[in-house]
């Protein structure tokens, strides 16, 4: 038979008073013994000690005796109360031993008794009262019937009928016993089951299951209500039903389904590209678990797809991203028609996608890499314009190339890297040199980073001859890395890491600046000279670039006519408006710009003219080509007069060869002959001799 239970809520905790507050007068000695035990048989309240440890009252008063329906003192505390306590008032009993010992707390609660089966609600006040010397921590009680104080128990009838809370008490076979009206609201009342309410009956499961092992359980759960399947939070607990005295369940919940959605709708924003729908990187790792799970059953192997697409920056840059959006929603649309069922997608970012792909034979790997080849390099058109793409593709293997998602997204990033270096619109598997290829360079970018932190890179001036005095017009800045072990060290063999890597916009910036001391040294003995500077793409598509060069020709006192620009014609041709506007600001500070290796491929002389290019420097490939690329070379100096441009000829290596680039209309030369790229103090001597209006000697 049920002892006691608690109700839903403690009324008042008064930890906060100090045990001044509850103090009585010593008495006068020898009183106590005479007098308090009929004074305390008087009282109306009752009042007990019970031992929380033994689960046993160990002393009460007449009041006391009639609240517990005892006959006397000693059958009260002989009673085994502990015997059908439920673990939750247990555990409530302790945590109430443990403040009376931490922090003296005194609580006020409405319990239910049920002395011989029968519930008697009283209002209960707790301290504790040190047992054996004070060695033990018991409970002193001191308790009037509920039915004596009806306000607070209308009031408390009142919150629960008008709570939006679903409190509903149950039997130990889940039969209904009392729904409060937001209760009946949200459920069919023809069913008196509690299992019913289960959309899942697993979930009912799991209820049953915790209250069996700790008495309590809460938990979200899918249930059938009146408008359909709802998420509850709920809570539920055991107790007695305070009519019968029986063993019930006490439920209460709250609708928190428009918190799942919210909970759904973000977690779909954080694992979907929000442009175009596809899954974005941070689901991947479930997806290939799951893919590598399935494979493994089936005897299937896995390709990774790394999915670049080439000129999608120039698209970018040149129109605008509201035509690179639609480029990207469109290839997204391509990608999910052309994979099946089984394959996964993912957009990494910016331009890149991913694809996740299972197969019995590495051959259905390149077919599909051939498809992708060729479907994404169909033209996307876009109000009016026509949007051309091309896709880059690196495969790897699972698990020939590695069993890690992380390693063979590596790989298939550096193979994706050979298909770009081979020459775009293609794809290329995985293969082991790339890796050490790859470590090959790390490495050599730690150098690199080290010597731009030591000042180890150096610039060295290659002079441009007046083609009609032979005295130095201008002074190509080139750099040299000066390595602690490998000696001097040429641009081919660091420039296009540097260019890879980002770190030539901070190579290029120390270049400029040197170029530009040295510029400021030759005036300040009596020389002038233009110095030519190249500049890469990297360098020029940094928006406060035409700042940056204002300010170091006003810090070391230059004009922008005593600095040249050199640009490859495809950085020109194919420019953004970043890279625009930064030559057009230049060219504002009176900077020139030069065109270099001109004629090795494809030349656009009308966007050329556009941009009003102040020197075209002739590559030397079709310089040493002379006397057979005489008409060719012709041809082009005729198109850069119409462009009002003049003609530098580079690669000259014999006079024979420079008399001929004279003559067919060359104004300046630059080569071996004339020069090779010297340290800046045998350029002050070169400078010297030329003051003195001789030739130049060849160095």
């Amino acid at each position: 038979m049920r002892t006691l239970s608690f109700s839903l809520a403690t009324l008042q905790s008064t930890d906060d008073l100090d045990a001044a507050d509850f103090a009585v007068a010593e008495p006068e000695r020898g009183f106590e013994a005479r007098h308090l035990p009929a004074i305390a048989d008087r009282l109306e309240v009752g009042v007990w000690v019970f031992d929380i440890d033994q689960s046993q009252v160990l002393w009460a008063n007449s009041a006391a005796l009639s609240i517990w329906d005892a006959t006397s003192c000693e059958e009260l505390c002989g009673r085994e109360l502990g015997k059908d306590m439920s673990p939750a008032v247990k555990r409530r009993l302790e945590q109430h031993q443990s403040d009376f010992i931490s922090r003296k707390a005194v609580f006020q609660e409405i319990w239910t008794l049920y002395p011989n089966g029968k519930p008697t609600p009283i209002r209960v006040r707790m301290s504790g009262y040190p047992l054996e010397g004070g060695n033990r921590m018991g409970m002193l009680c001191e308790a009037h019937r509920e039915s004596e104080n009806q306000h607070e128990a209308l009031r408390s009838t009142n919150a629960l009928l008008h709570t939006q809370l679903m409190i509903s008490l149950h039997d130990q076979d889940g039969h209904t016993l009392y729904l409060n009206p937001a209760s009946r609201r949200a459920f069919d009342t023809n069913s008196d089951q509690l299992k019913d309410r289960f959309a899942r009956k697993s979930d009912y499961s799991k209820l049953r299951i915790s209250l069996e092992a700790s008495g309590e359980v809460c938990l979200i759960a899918r249930m059938q209500t009146a408008e359909g399947k709802r998420w509850h939070e709920i809570t539920a607990r055991n107790c007695f039903d305070p009519v019968s005295g029986c063993p019930s369940i006490l439920v209460s919940e709250s609708d928190v389904s428009e918190l799942k959605a919210a909970e759904a709708r973000a977690k779909g924003q954080a694992y979907n590209d929000a442009l175009t729908g596809l899954p974005n990187r941070l689901g991947l790792p479930q997806m290939f678990t799951d893919m590598k799970s399935r494979a493994e059953k089936h005897g299937q192997i896995i390709g990774l797809f790394f999915i670049d697409l080439d000129q999608f920056k120039s698209i970018n840059d040149t129109l605008g991203h509201t035509y690179g959006d639609t480029m990207l929603i469109r290839i997204a649309g391509r990608l999910k028609k052309i994979l099946n069922a089984e394959d996964a997608v993912v957009r990494l970012g910016g331009d890149e996608f991913l694809i996740l792909s299972p197969a019995t034979d590495p051959a259905a790997f390149t077919a599909k890499a051939e498809l992708l080849v060729k479907e994404l390099a169909i033209p996307v058109r876009s109000e009016g314009r026509k949007l051309a793409v091309t896709p880059s593709i690196g495969i790897a293997r699972w698990p020939e190339h590695s069993s890690e998602l992380q390693k063979l997204m590596q790989f298939a990033d550096l193979a994706m890297y050979s298909a770009k270096e081979e020459g775009r619109n293609r794809f290329c598997t995985f293969e082991p040199q790339f890796y050490a290829q790859f470590e090959s360079e790390l490495e050599n970018l730690t150098s690199l980073r080290e010597g731009l932190s030591k000042d180890q890179f150096t610039v060295h001036f290659q002079p441009r001859i007046n083609a009609r005095t032979e005295k130095i017009e201008t002074l190509e800045a080139l750099v040299r890395w000066q390595h602690p072990r490998r000696g001097l060290v040429l641009p081919s063999e660091f420039i296009p890491l540097c260019e890879k890597s980002g770190l030539i916009v901070e190579l290029g910036a120390k270049v400029l600046r040197q170029a530009l001391k040295f510029l400021q040294q030759m005036k300040k003995a009596g020389h002038q000279s233009r110095i030519s500077v190249n500049v890469s793409q990297r360098q020029l598509q940094e928006p406060d670039f035409h700042a940056f060069v204002r300010a170091e020709l006003e810090k070391h006192g230059c004009c922008g006519s005593e600095l040249e620009l050199e640009l490859t014609e495809t950085l020109v041709v194919d420019s953004g408006e970043i890279i625009r506007n930064n030559l057009t600001e230049v060219r504002a500070l009176g900077v020139t710009i030069a065109i270099d290796d001109f004629g090795t491929g494809y030349s656009n002389f009308a966007r050329l003219s556009e941009m009003a290019v102040d020197y075209i420097k002739i590559d030397r490939s079709l310089v040493m080509g002379l006397p057979a690329n005489a008409g060719l070379i012709q041809a082009i100096i005729a198109m850069c007069k119409v462009m009002k441009a003049a003609i530098v000829a580079e690669g000259i290596e014999t006079r024979e060869i420079a008399d001929q680039m004279i003559e067919l209309g060359a104004e300046e030369l630059q080569g071996y002959y004339f020069g090779r790229p010297v340290a800046p103090e045998e350029i002050l001597t070169r400078l010297e001799k030329d003051g003195n209006g001789r030739r130049p000697c060849c160095m």
